[in-house]
């Protein structure tokens, strides 16, 4: 993947990322090319779950995607998602869980413009 900008620089911690797949850069950028083509529609997902007072299904999916964030070194995604599934498990949705809702998808749209604009992938 060629160089990106700074949002593709901040929205992946690429070091921590390469250090837990083992430096395997063709690695991570298969998995950041599946992430792109798996999770655009996954706010749509959450979303659909939470309106449907499914919080244990959107908790599950925040839980989802607070590892594949986690794997990828999407550090603020990671953070967003950790923020909904507490709130999906407190069983009601709140004031605060949109704001947090609003957030994930922020940070979810970040990422995937990152990975659509390339990330920089020297460390």
């Amino acid at each position: 993947m060629m160089s990106g900008g700074n949002n593709a620089e901040s929205a992946f911690n690429v070091k921590d990322a390469m250090a837990r797949l083992g430096n395997n850069k063709k690695l991570y950028e298969k998995l950041l090319t599946r992430f792109l083509a798996e999770y655009s529609d996954f706010y749509e997902k959450l979303r659909a779950a939470v309106d449907g007072n499914d919080l244990e299904g959107a908790s599950h999916l925040a839980h989802t995607m607070k590892g594949l964030a986690g794997n990828l070194g999407a550090d603020d995604l990671q953070a967003a998602s950790l923020a909904v599934e507490i709130l999906c498990k407190a069983g009601s949705v709140t004031p605060e869980m949109e704001e947090n809702l609003e957030k994930f998808s922020r940070e979810l749209n970040r990422a995937l413009d990152a990975v659509r604009a390339g990330v920089n992938m020297e460390i």
